[in-house]
């Protein structure tokens, strides 16, 4: 049976660059006072990195470093990509990139050749999850290497942080890697300092680290709804300033990924400061106080209209959602149920009807999911295709931790 590390306790020592010895399978770190620490060469730490949605997203200015002052609510969602990472004795990064279940059926899923660019993913210094590791051979002073096998769900261009949320994943994966093989190593990747080193690699990289001033000492069986309904936090800043928040009950919401990736630069580049700026507080009052009465502008994307300038898929993308609204069960109260993540080009609707209790318990009704549920997902979502004058990935998704749990074999 596989065991968890999610977030190891490091030791305090302070790290220095140790001198790496390979013996068969395994190899051996030796600390700064001699002592061997072993590690198993073939252990893997796999994790499941999650997507995110952009319910709010509003432009409060430019700043002098080139990115745009932000006030952002996001949501992570179970659209994931698999990644798996293990120390090596010789030093370099072996990343290697596959689309599951493969390449083949996400190219006809979107209508695209097998061979278009839209589903080229990097392997160079150029991935951020390549970048991660350079950085924690950096900050630790680790002299060995890395493989690590990245199965991608997740599409480019779509606004859904797949890149940046493998980066963090990585960076946690890393940590408890260290952590196993040479504490002293380890020691470095405080919370703190991964937290730094996310806001390097991107802007939606911290997120996607979850709540690190969460108790650690919480015992969630005490309380299974703490991370049973997902993860939700306002991002002020380019993105980096998080505050996370609990929602009570599980959200879902129906996403389109049209046949094309947006430059996330070009569509910023067409977007314009608000004059009078909207503030994500209400959206994140409204999930986390789900409320029976109707709502308006509860999701939000300013960069919407920059987007659909430079695509038409984006509007058809939602107007699709729209006209899809007739087929949705329970009926939906709130008016604003469509928008853009991101910079694009992914759209999304919130299907979760706004009556839905904050009482809602675990294992009610309302969290179950039934045979009828998975038909109605179903249907829906072939509905949704019908629509569409192309390809696109068609998702029905439900929100989850930004920060999932690792698996060490």
């Amino acid at each position: 049976m596989a065991k968890t590390c999610d977030r190891p306790k490091l030791a305090t020592s302070n790290a220095t660059k140790d001198v790496t010895h390979r013996a068969g399978n395994s190899f051996c770190f030796f600390n700064p006072d001699g002592i061997a620490l072993i590690s198993n060469a073939d252990t893997p730490y796999r994790t499941s990195p999650p997507a995110k949605l952009n319910l709010f997203l509003e432009i409060l200015g430019r700043r002098d470093d080139g990115f745009h002052e932000l006030d952002t609510v996001m949501v992570a969602i179970d659209w994931r990509d698999e990644l798996q990472l293990q120390l090596k004795p010789t030093p370099g990064i072996k990343l290697s990139v596959d689309w599951l279940p493969d390449r083949t059926a996400i190219a006809e899923e979107l209508g695209v050749g097998v061979r278009d660019a839209l589903l080229d993913v990097p392997t160079d210094g150029s991935n951020l999850v390549h970048r991660a590791l350079e950085l924690v051979n950096d900050e630790t002073g680790y002299n060995g290497g890395w493989k690590v096998q990245l199965g991608k769900r997740i599409p480019s261009g779509a606004g859904m942080g797949g890149a940046s949320s493998d980066a963090a994943a990585t960076l946690r994966l890393a940590k408890c890697a260290l952590q196993n093989a040479n504490p002293d190593l380890a020691s470095a990747l405080t919370d703190e300092k991964l937290t730094q080193m996310a806001a390097q690699l991107g802007s939606d990289v911290p997120f996607f680290l979850g709540d690190t001033c969460a108790d650690i000492s919480h015992d969630p069986e005490s309380d299974p709804s703490r991370e049973r309904f997902g993860s939700l936090a306002r991002a002020l800043g380019r993105g980096e300033k998080l505050s996370f928040h609990e929602m009570p009950v599980k959200h879902r919401f129906l996403v389109i990924y049209p046949p094309i990736a947006l430059s996330t630069a070009a569509v910023y580049s067409r977007a314009t400061v608000s004059a009078n700026p909207k503030s994500g507080l209400d959206t994140i009052k409204t999930f986390i106080r789900p409320s029976p009465i109707p709502t308006a502008g509860i999701l939000y994307n300013a960069l919407a209209d920059p987007a659909s300038g430079l695509s038409p898929h984006v509007n058809e993308a939602l107007e699709c959602l729209r006209q899809s609204k007739a087929r949705w069960s329970p009926k939906p109260q709130h008016d604003s149920h469509c928008q853009m993540t991101g910079s694009g080009s992914a759209c999304f609707a919130w299907l979760t009807p706004d009556e839905l209790s904050a009482d809602t318990a675990p294992g009610s009704a309302t969290d179950a999911t039934s045979a009828s549920d998975v038909a109605k997902t179903r249907e829906l979502s072939a509905f949704v295709r019908e629509q569409l004058s192309g390809g696109a990935l068609v998702k029905v998704v439900a929100t989850c931790s930004a920060a999932p749990e690792i698996q060490i074999a």
